[in-house]
């Protein structure tokens, strides 16, 4: 079992229920804001020990990732009119890495709008070589990424500055940064603009499927979210906007995938995720379900159930970001591969959700006067909207 992704998923579930329950929000938070000089000291003072780490040692980071070496290669196979979906010409890690890793070679395995976007960005931070143009165009993507979070979040720049730039280096080598923006980039359309905010936030989010496939987690709970209170609220056109917002986002999708062949590029980047056996040769396992099944045909079966529960029991909840987060802990548990992609997706809704406690904090004692609950305030609002 991957112990540091576990460790990930543990925290972040901890968090989570601490934040609901009021203890992060409460007691850590006034202790910080207590003690904000120091507590900014050693935020910055860990960033600083990491950034030098990272320039230091860059050849180190290099050699434990092949992201950049994938995505290099098909910006380039694209470029000499190779088709990355369907030719075996990305080098990757065959097991997980080590000092004496062996490569082997395979198609692309992430979707066309992640090619597309660093097709076009090669052509401009190219002339800075592999792997620092890639770096450098993941640090733009997850800068831009962390300045709309902080505009949903409105957290002190002096702590939150810090965390962001530990986070940015730490996927500096990943192509999760540009999936992070687009998914930031949706929840900001969805709480800050006021001309249909749902069907852009809709819009984007399947812009964000189309990069890394995990993306589709949130894009269904966020459809989802949106056609169960239009309904509730018996407005009828919230959910038909949404519908009609998911199937444009289909259509793109299908467009984006075209030009390399609709079959080939499921096959590259979506099924290839969700089996152990296309994985041969490949790294793969880390996650509980991972671990305790392996080699089970009954494993995407579990699968997916697991993940059609966790989008049920999410009915049940009135938060957005608690219905993500459920479903995101519930894929963690289950994904083929313990990728460090997937918490940065379940970190953005962790935040956004504890912003939303926080906020709720100064009604708690007008709820308790008078008998309704925050969680039915909120729901009280989703109805007020649509």
């Amino acid at each position: 079992m991957d112990v540091f992704f576990t460790g990930i998923l543990v925290t972040l579930i901890v968090m989570w229920v601490l934040g609901v329950r009021g203890i992060l929000i409460g007691r850590l938070a006034a202790v910080m804001k207590r003690h904000i000089t120091l507590t900014s000291s050693l935020f910055w003072t860990a960033f600083a020990v990491f950034l030098a780490f990272f320039i230091i040692d860059f050849d180190y980071f290099d050699r434990i990732h092949d992201i950049d070496d994938a995505v290099n290669a098909a910006v380039e196979s694209l470029d000499a009119g190779i088709n990355p979906y369907e030719e075996d010409v990305i080098p990757r890690f065959e097991g997980r890495w080590s000092p004496d890793v062996q490569w082997t070679e395979g198609p692309y395995n992430y979707m066309p709008l992640d090619l597309y976007v660093y097709y076009g960005l090669h052509s401009v931070f190219g002339v800075l070589g592999s792997p620092l143009w890639f770096v450098v165009t993941n640090l733009m993507f997850s800068f831009a990424a962390f300045v709309l979070l902080r505009g949903l979040i409105t957290r002190d720049w002096v702590v939150y500055a810090p965390v962001a730039g530990i986070v940015m280096l730490f996927y500096a080598f990943d192509n999760a940064s540009l999936t992070m923006f687009l998914i930031v980039l949706s929840m900001y359309a969805y709480r800050r603009l006021s001309w249909h905010p749902a069907v852009l936030a809709i819009l984007v989010m399947a812009l964000a499927t189309m990069t890394k496939v995990f993306a589709v987690i949130p894009f269904a709970v966020l459809v989802i979210y949106e056609l169960d209170f239009g309904a509730r609220a018996g407005n009828w056109r919230r959910p038909v906007e949404a519908a009609g917002a998911a199937a444009a986002g289909g259509v793109v999708a299908l467009a984006l995938m075209a030009p390399f062949g609709v079959r080939a590029v499921l096959d590259a980047a979506v099924f290839f995720h969700a089996s152990e056996e296309m994985r041969e040769g490949t790294s793969a396992g880390g996650t509980v379900l991972g671990e305790l099944m392996a080699g089970s045909e009954s494993y995407a079966v579990v699968s997916v159930v697991v993940l059609v529960f966790s989008l049920v029991i999410g009915l049940r909840l009135m938060s957005l970001s608690d219905r993500i987060l459920l479903a995101i802990v519930a894929f963690m548990l289950v994904a083929v591969k313990s990728s460090l992609a997937i918490p940065i997706v379940g970190g953005v809704f962790l935040m956004l959700r504890l912003k939303e406690l926080h906020d709720e904090r100064p009604s708690q004692a007008d709820s308790e006067a008078s008998g309704t609950p925050t969680g039915v305030q909120e729901h009280e609002r989703q109805q007020q909207r649509a």
